[in-house]
């Protein structure tokens, strides 16, 4: 009998979206039945699909799969600080390959570590038998810290105890010649795990390693603002991991104390009984090493006994009740690197939208539950130091979770830090706040990428559309975007323009092709991607498509596409880059459509603002995107201009549309700058800030020097 499954259901099995899911049915790579009004699938089919993907049979359709389906292992550069580690990590993975379970591949690191630090007695290898074989044999002795160890060896993901086999074995004794020597504050067996752990089912949790500058700059940050004298914080890392963030926690605190002239065994015996440290993570093996990296800490003895521990614990922090917490579940500071994008299943987010403000019908997003969590865990005053994604700060999802930190807390900082996660493009920002209200004159200090400090009053955040954190905005820069969305007659085309996508063909290289211009067969017609798209110019890289909607992934209406005229803009880029079209030409989806309808506005005028300075410049501080959203060209606030000036403004446009000089282009934007900037009423100090914030557009020459330029 053949078992059927929901759209949800494949989506999982094959790590991709719902929607992807339907789309592929659509090109009937994978075959559907109607059950009243949803689809369903069989089973088979899609493991069959599946196994075919994994193995790399099926190319094209893997590299479309969701990101979240990205495999393999790495070692994450940056993690450590010693290069050293870096090399070993990657000898280790190589030897482990995928033959040698993880847990026994720690397991001798652990061993060799706890060695290296003097904490058990090294002892000769007879037969070059690797430590962990040893170990398990019962012929080494691990004194007080067997209890760890075993934590470790039997760390499940639901497969039990490793039993090593002759391969593993001869795996193991490979690995044990490998030079290991411990270095104070650097995480190799985190670092270890991570290389040996597929990419796949890091990104399924959400989870990534935080490398070593970002912990030192997050712990620097959270620590300065606990004083020297107010006694020792109580600080948990509420998603610890291996204990990377932890481990800098307890050394900053550490020197605090031998600063005052205690000695380092006494520090770090007190740090140890007042419990100072707290952790807990859903990984069990990554808490086995935390507590080992904690363990290692400790200052040796010679006597093989393991030091107090810290409470770090097996637990979901989001779900757990505080009285379940290590400790009392309130404290000073809370620290860490929250997952984010975790996907939670649908029964999991509704309970959450419950017991959660910033959870959403529309997707939850699993770094804000951990922002709300946090402060709700820390006493008044106490402070929050997150690693987080930049796109908290302006993306639309994140409002509720932007306006919870403006409303409720004192932000007292934020550092921009660029793209450092090896393998992912995303680039994040450290956010540091105190839980209290923040007085009216509160600033946060914003550090950009080159270490440059600006303070800005936190009340403008909530202010902004969207309560958007604009931090890459100036004061000056702020009070000019604050001046243009009050220009006396100021409109904006959300309501007065319709908007389309490009074609989403769901194969380009099946349906868009290359012809040399005498040989374009009958039918085929010129296909504009954003790389075509130069400001008031489009070019024609010589590919064309056979515009049959049916056989494309999506659509806009046909009639948009035809338009007599209409404006094409690159939907990709973090500048606003638009062209004017009356010959009806068809665009991909990285090029989409909007065509003004706004009474008493000419389109021409409209691509005069869109491609002008102020109205970039806007765009650059206010949304900071490498996408141009619907939403984003919605909210720009577009200059009331009386139609003599609009004719004007037309003219000089059609002239510079119809020049290919590249001075005179320039010189013909210029002149249109001048009267956009005029129509907004900018004085010549705001003027200047603009124009050396933004310069003429990038591609304004490119469409002249383009052989293949549409006419």
């Amino acid at each position: 009998m053949k078992e059927w499954i929901t759209v949800a259901e494949a989506a999982r099995m094959l790590s991709i979206s719902t929607a992807s899911v339907r789309n592929w049915a659509k090109a009937g790579r994978l075959r559907g039945i109607r059950v009243g009004r949803s689809l369903a699938f069989e089973r088979a089919e899609v493991e069959a699909l599946k196994e075919s993907l994994d193995s790399g049979r099926m190319a094209r359709l893997r590299s479309r799969r969701n990101k979240t389906a990205a495999d393999g292992a790495f070692v994450p550069a940056g993690y450590v600080r010693t290069k050293a580690y870096e090399q070993l990590a990657k000898q280790a993975a190589e030897i482990a390959g995928d033959r040698l379970d993880p847990r026994l591949a720690l397991l001798e690191l652990a061993l060799k570590l706890l060695m290296s630090r003097g904490h058990l007695a090294a002892q000769p290898a007879p037969g070059g038998e690797s430590l962990a074989e040893r170990y398990l044999g019962g012929r080494l002795d691990a004194g007080g810290f067997r209890p760890l160890l075993e934590a470790l060896y039997r760390s499940d993901g639901g497969t039990g105890s490793p039993q090593p086999d002759g391969d593993a074995l001869r795996r193991l004794r490979e690995l044990a010649q490998l030079p290991v020597v411990y270095v104070e504050g650097d995480d190799l067996l985190g670092l270890v795990h991570l290389s040996l752990a597929r990419l796949r089912s890091r990104k399924l949790t959400g989870a990534y390693y935080t490398p070593s500058a970002i912990v030192e700059s997050l712990v620097y940050d959270a620590l300065g603002e606990w004083p020297d004298t107010g006694g020792l914080p109580r600080v948990i890392d509420p998603c610890c991991g291996s204990g990377n963030v932890l481990i800098r926690v307890f050394l900053a605190l550490k020197r605090r104390l031998t600063a005052r002239g205690l000695d380092p065994r006494e520090a770090d015996r007190l740090l140890r009984e007042r419990g100072t440290l707290a952790g807990c993570d859903i990984d069990d093996t990554a808490v086995c090493l935390a507590r080992l990296n904690l363990a290692l800490l400790a200052e040796p003895d010679g006597s093989g006994a393991l030091p107090a521990e810290f409470p770090i614990r097996r637990q979901d922090a989001l779900h757990a009740p505080a009285s379940e917490f290590p400790g009392d579940g309130r404290y000073d500071l809370v620290i860490g690197n929250p997952p984010w994008g975790f996907r939670f299943a649908p029964e999991e987010a509704e309970r959450l939208q419950r017991r959660f403000r910033t959870a959403s019908a529309f997707g939850t997003e699993s770094f804000g539950l951990f922002i709300e969590a946090g402060l709700s865990w820390l006493e008044d005053g106490g402070v929050l130091a997150y690693v987080l994604p930049e796109s908290l700060l302006t993306v639309d999802r994140h409002a509720g979770t932007r306006r919870l930190i403006a409303e409720h807390a004192e932000m007292l900082g934020i550092a921009l830090a660029g793209s450092p996660f090896a393998g992912v493009s995303s680039p994040v920002v450290t956010l540091t706040l105190r839980k209290r209200p923040p007085a009216p004159e509160h600033t946060v200090a914003v550090r950009d990428e080159r270490g440059r400090t600006e303070s800005i009053a936190q009340r403008r955040f909530r202010t902004n559309p969207g309560c958007a954190f604009n931090v890459r905005a100036s004061g000056a820069e702020h009070a000019v975007l604050e001046r243009m969305r009050a220009a006396p007659g100021v409109w904006s085309l959300k309501d007065r323009c319709d908007f389309a996508l490009g074609i989403v063909t769901g194969d380009n290289r099946a349906h868009v092709r290359e012809f040399p211009e005498a040989g374009v067969p009958p039918g085929w017609e010129p296909v504009l991607r954003g790389a075509d798209v130069s400001a008031y110019g489009l070019g024609h890289s010589g590919r064309y498509i056979l515009f049959e909607p049916d056989r494309f992934q999506q659509t806009a209406p046909e009639a948009l596409y035809r338009a007599p005229e209409k404006l094409i803009y690159r939907f990709i880029g973090s500048d606003l880059v638009f062209a004017w079209d009356d010959r009806q030409r068809l665009t991909l989806n990285s090029a989409n459509i909007i065509i003004p309808r706004a009474p008493g506005y000419r389109l021409k005028y409209v691509l005069a603002a869109l491609n002008s300075r102020p109205v970039r410049f806007y765009h650059a501080l206010a949304h900071a995107s490498v996408k141009v959203l619907r939403r984003h060209l919605e909210s720009l606030p577009l200059p009331a201009c009386p139609p003599e000036e609009q004719e004007e403004i037309v003219a000089l446009v059609d002239r510079l549309i119809a020049c290919g000089d590249p001075e005179e282009r320039l010189g013909l934007y210029e002149a249109i700058d001048r009267r956009i900037m005029a129509l907004y009423g900018l004085d010549e100090d705001e003027r200047r800030l603009i124009a050396n914030r933004i310069g003429p557009p990038a591609t304004l020459n490119r469409a002249a020097h383009n052989k293949k330029r549409l006419r």
